[in-house]
């Protein structure tokens, strides 16, 4: 059953993450769950079965395009299109708020196997990344 996502539920989130082999970065900060779902202004959602969070999705509206910022879901259930409910659950509330562009960065993997049979392209631009710890850069200075 999808549902919400809740603060409640971030232990569990956490948990489904570092489960997945590869999705949990070290270097991401401790509260990233917590924001994650403050900011997603109801975007954040969760599979949740026998009161177990199996899959998780965030998205966020930024009025000229949207972004999905976590798609996770458990390995003991993955062929189970539980990802494939959420990520169409979640393009569904973007669809109601008249957004009209959706992107995310994904796994290369996921990208042939999951993203393009759910009709997902590669979009006309390049998602680019820095960095901002490890380099010559003082965060504290404004």
């Amino acid at each position: 059953m999808i549902r919400l996502a809740l603060q409640k539920d971030v232990s569990q989130i956490y948990q489904l993450m570092k489960r997945v082999p590869g999705f949990w970065r070290d270097d991401w900060r401790d509260d990233v769950v917590e924001r994650g779902i403050d900011v997603s202004d109801g975007l954040a959602f969760v599979w949740e079965e026998e009161k177990q969070i199996k899959g998780f999705v965030c998205a966020h509206d930024l009025g000229f395009r949207c972004y999905m910022s976590a798609l996770v879901v458990s390995p003991d259930v993955q062929g189970r299109s539980i990802g494939t409910h959420l990520v169409r659950y979640v393009e569904r509330e973007l669809c109601a708020r008249g957004c009209t562009v959706l992107i995310a960065d994904v796994w290369n993997e996921a990208e042939s196997y999951f993203f393009k049979e759910l009709g997902w392209v590669r979009p006309t631009s390049v998602l680019m990344q820095q960095n901002l710890f490890g380099r010559d850069m003082d965060c504290d200075d404004k």
